[in-house]
């Protein structure tokens, strides 16, 4: 059971999450109709978590502080296409709300999905419900229920992926 999560661990969270994004971009491009099929809105994440990788994988620290911060400025320079700056500001959130804590609980996790996704919507001068906006913003609001209930990772991230599949 995981009830806490460290830098280091963090760290493959974040290489794991850029490798799975990787392997998926033509997916996600594929689901990409509303409010336009532009088709490039999984290569477009892709390489704002390419860079935000990269950022955490050159980060000399293992704390959550450092690691955090490189994760957020990674993505807001690599953030390319209209996804990707939506994906760059849910991981400012992420990481302004992470930095706090040397390791974070899931209701931590939580708390800081509910800042990106409240960061996202600010981001974006007219949100359109129906888009990766609607997915973060329900998926955070899922996280805070169910955090309460789950205080293991493994578990907590089934549930809430599965939110985020069903929307």
């Amino acid at each position: 059971m995981q009830k806490t999560i460290n830098g280091a661990m963090f760290r493959k969270m974040v290489i794991g999450a850029y490798n799975n994004l990787d392997a998926n971009k033509k997916y996600i491009d594929s689901l990409n109709v509303y409010p336009v099929p532009d088709g490039d809105t999984g290569n477009n994440m892709f390489l704002t978590m390419k860079s935000a990788a990269t950022h955490v994988n050159d980060c000399t620290t293992n704390n959550m502080d450092g690691l955090a911060e490189s994760f957020s400025k990674g993505a807001l320079r690599g953030a390319r296409g209209n996804s990707g700056v939506i994906l760059s500001q849910i991981i400012r959130g992420l990481s302004t709300e992470l930095g706090l804590h040397n390791d974070f609980t899931t209701k931590n996790f939580a708390d800081a999905m509910a800042v990106g996704a409240k960061m996202a919507y600010k981001a974006v001068a007219a949100p359109k419900e129906g888009t990766i906006l609607t997915v973060i913003r329900v998926m955070a609001e899922s996280a805070e229920a169910i955090a309460k209930k789950c205080p293991d990772f493994e578990e907590f991230f089934k549930q809430v992926l599965q939110v985020g599949e069903d929307i």
